[in-house]
Order: C-alpha cells, then sequence, then structure tokens
C-alpha cells in the first residue's frame, strides 16, 4: 500500500511538470517609502556637541530585472532576481546652537529576490510570499559627520503582496512590500548603533513584458 502511494506521488510530480509552463520576462518601474520615524539624537558628534538626525524625504526607487514564472496545476511560482536602487535625505542640525540645518543623502542598492506563489483568475494574478535583499552597496554623505560608522547588513528579508493585469505578454504590476528590519539599523557613531523606530514598506509599480 506504500508503495502504491508513493508511486501515485511520484506521478502527480511527473504530471505537474509535464503540465507546468515557464515565462521569462523584463520588468522595470519604480517605488515609493512608507516611513514613519523619529528624530534620533546623539550626543558628542561634531567637536562633543548633540546632533540630531532626521529622515527628510524618503525618495522614489527605481528597479529593473528579470522575472521567472512556472505555472503549474492551479497555481504558479514565480521568482524574480531585481537590481533595486534608492536614496533618503537626512536633516542634520546641531542641538543647541544657531548653526543652520544641513541636509545629507544617503543612496543604496540591493538585489532583491522575490518568491510568489499565487493563482490566476482571467487576466487578473493575485500573490505573495518572501522577499530577500541582498546589499550590494551604498554611498552617503553622513560620513561628513564626525564619527560616522555603517554597518549593512548583507541579507535581510521581508514579504510582498502583489496583484498584477496580464494582458497577453504585458505585465502591470502593482505590489505590497514590508520588512522584519528597523529601518536605520545601519547607522553607527563612534561604536553605538541607532535606527529610527519603524520597518520600512514599499509599495511598488511595475511594467513587465514576457518573452
Amino acid at each position: 500500500m506504500k508503495k502504491i502511494f508513493v508511486f501515485a506521488v511520484f506521478l502527480l510530480g511527473v504530471n505537474s511538470i509535464l503540465n507546468a509552463q515557464l515565462r521569462v520576462g523584463l520588468k522595470f518601474g519604480a517605488s515609493s517609502n512608507n516611513l514613519i520615524t523619529k528624530p534620533i539624537d546623539i550626543q558628542g558628534v561634531n567637536d562633543f556637541s548633540d546632533i540630531r538626525l532626521n529622515l527628510k524625504y524618503a525618495n522614489y526607487g527605481v528597479h529593473a530585472g528579470i522575472f521567472t514564472q512556472v505555472k503549474l496545476v492551479g497555481f504558479f511560482i514565480q521568482p524574480e532576481f531585481i537590481f533595486n536602487s534608492n536614496s533618503n535625505d537626512y536633516m542634520v542640525t546641531n542641538i543647541g546652537s544657531n548653526t543652520l540645518s544641513t541636509i545629507k543623502r544617503e543612496s543604496f542598492q540591493y538585489l532583491d529576490i522575490p518568491i510568489l506563489m499565487g493563482y490566476k483568475i482571467g487576466p487578473l494574478q493575485l500573490s505573495a510570499g518572501p522577499v530577500g535583499h541582498v546589499f550590494i552597496k551604498n554611498s552617503s554623505e553622513l560620513f561628513d559627520i564626525q564619527g560616522y560608522q555603517q554597518k549593512f547588513k548583507q541579507f535581510t528579508y521581508g514579504y510582498q503582496a502583489n496583484a498584477a493585469l496580464v494582458i497577453g505578454k504585458l505585465y502591470l504590476d502593482v505590489r505590497y512590500e514590508g520588512n522584519f528590519t528597523k529601518f536605520g539599523d545601519h547607522i553607527n557613531f563612534f561604536g553605538n548603533q541607532y535606527n529610527f523606530d519603524k520597518s520600512p514598506s514599499r509599495l511598488i509599480g511595475s511594467i513587465g513584458i514576457a518573452f
């Protein structure tokens, strides 16, 4: 009986593979960040004066990459490899002085790897799944501040929920992304780590073309 069951599972798997349909395509788009933060007060920075670091603007990001979609019986799996570039502007203010505030920009790039699972209802696709973020590089004007250091995590992760309209080979894609790490947790001054309160989230819009 056990052998029959194993054989039946094997046949089901083979049948699913034979019925699978593979699509590969390119996609590009933009994202907006939803960041609700409180200022960070840092002691003894510029010649031992205190500064306040506040997020001024979370700028729009851009992305481009490839997606693959494997259609199985009743659902699909969609892994993607997306290059993502974003930047943030911080306001830096010396506390208790008459010095004017300055704006410092930080840019960073990640390789995003979402693995979504979902189903299709007519031209509408609904899916969700985990996403990993592999840190590539960054540049930061915060290095102009005395004592600033950075320690980016090489890999972070979150989740995405997606709705896409598929018209032939054209994909119109909107998704929400949440993350499990605190925003700004790479910020260090004199070896002390600081971060803003909330985990970052994004609203992502993309256009994809399948081959």
